[in-house]
């Protein structure tokens, strides 16, 4: 046979055997495939669903007092264990604004804040925080935590944050001198005046802020007379209102009731003279009633006017925006503003909860601390959140003062202190 023809056939014999081996092998499970156990296999490629999430790890920068921090963590920790895909972490500072300084430069910074509404806007200026306005609208505040403390984290028209607790003055009364307290402002000069006429050696009141230079614990004298309606003795927009009625009729009231009340007066001054039954009601806020109670005092708490209310919050930063936990941020949020979580703090802590559900519960209520000065703040004006609050502290207060030695009279000391607020506001402005 000839070679070709030989090769030619030899080709033909090998395509024949090879050919069905290689059209069957798709069809075919390998040996090897077959005989692997189902187990051996779901243990080496694991399925999607049985990879675990991690969590996200959020902390919160704090210059809470130590004594209340024993309450946070134990809450903190049952957020914790009820969360698998959020876990937040508590750091205690002693300086929020010295630890910021030293953080979000590097990086480090905290995903939510705890602070006063007095640093809110400073906040909001630096670009430390976030507007949270598209979770929690101004009516969600309004229905769900107290007056001044729900206007106490707006400011432009926007929500930055979630009330905690608040704090102000209200009236202290010694029950064994005194039985009950006048609702309104004319009803207590009466009052006074009477006392006074019946007891020369004693006085019906003493309010710091009434005796030296002081805008604080003069607040609830000019917001009570009508200025609470303009948000305070300055707003967010600095405008002043020193120089309206309402400014006036609290100047003219402060200078009657100067006639029958201590000439000079300080923090010490008025606790003392409380203590010692010389005055019947010290107008002040919750950390002067441990001396009272030492004292063995029956004493009351009542409101009256509107005072200044500091309000405690939670803020959401723009490191946590930038870092995609501000939907985790907002859930821890919602977790600190909720009635159960402050009814347990307020429970644990003595604190007066900005939530209303949890101030109105029985057991909160049954707090004597809590439910007077519960209803004094309930009255209150939030304190500015804003960098023009700080033009006001001097002003007023030098203004106040003026009046209660008569130096000058009620309509001039309050222009005066119009005058300076608003050229502070334009210096401001000008920056």
């Amino acid at each position: 046979m000839h070679k070709s023809w030989m090769l030619f056939t030899l080709l033909l014999l090998l395509a024949g055997i090879l050919w069905p081996a290689c059209t069957a092998q798709p069809t075919e499970v390998p040996a090897a495939t077959a005989t692997t156990p189902p187990a051996q296999v779901t243990s080496v490629i694991p399925t999607p669903t049985a990879t675990p999430i991690p969590p996200t790890h959020l902390t919160n920068r704090h210059a809470r007092p130590r004594a209340h921090e024993a309450a946070y963590t134990t809450l903190a920790e049952e957020f914790n264990a009820a969360h698998d895909d959020v876990q937040i972490k508590l750091v205690q500072v002693e300086s929020l604004d010295a630890a910021l300084e030293v953080a979000l430069p590097a990086g480090e910074g905290p995903d939510v804040l705890a602070g006063t509404q007095e640093q809110l806007g400073r906040h909001v200026l630096a670009g430390e925080i976030a507007a949270l306005d598209a979770t929690f609208d101004t009516e969600y505040l309004e229905r769900t935590f107290e007056p001044a403390a729900a206007r106490a984290v707006v400011w432009d028209g926007r929500v930055w944050g979630i009330p905690e607790t608040q704090d102000g003055i209200a009236l202290l009364y010694n029950r064994d001198l005194v039985s009950t307290i006048p609702g309104d402002f004319a009803a207590l000069l009466e009052e006074a005046q009477a006392f006074r006429a019946a007891n020369p050696a004693k006085y019906y009141l003493c309010n710091q802020g009434l005796g030296q230079s002081d805008a604080y614990y003069a607040a609830p004298i000019y917001f009570g007379h009508g200025m609470d309606k303009y948000g305070g003795y300055v707003d967010d927009q600095g405008n002043v209102y020193l120089n309206t009625e309402e400014s006036y009729a609290a100047g003219a009231w402060i200078k009657d009731f100067s006639e029958v009340a201590p000439a000079k007066t300080t923090p010490e001054l008025c606790q003392a003279m409380f203590n010692e039954g010389q005055v019947a009601i010290w107008w002040s806020g919750p950390r002067s009633l441990r001396a009272i109670q030492e004292a063995g005092m029956n004493y009351g708490i009542a409101p009256l006017g509107s005072p200044f209310v500091t309000v405690n919050l939670f803020m959401l930063t723009q490191n946590a925006v930038e870092h995609d936990h501000a939907a985790a941020a907002v859930e821890v949020l919602r977790y600190f503003g909720s009635a159960e979580v402050q009814q347990r703090l307020t429970l644990l802590n003595n604190t007066i909860p900005a939530n209303s559900a949890a101030l109105h519960a029985p057991e909160v209520q049954a707090l004597e601390l809590v439910a007077g000065f519960g209803a004094a703040l309930h009255q209150g004006t939030p304190m500015g959140n804003h960098p023009y609050a700080a033009c006001q502290w001097g002003a007023v207060g030098d203004a106040t003062l003026a009046i209660w030695n008569g130096s000058q009279t009620p309509v001039a000391a309050l222009d005066e202190a119009q005058a300076a607020i608003e050229q502070c506001v334009a210096e401001m402005k000008r920056q």
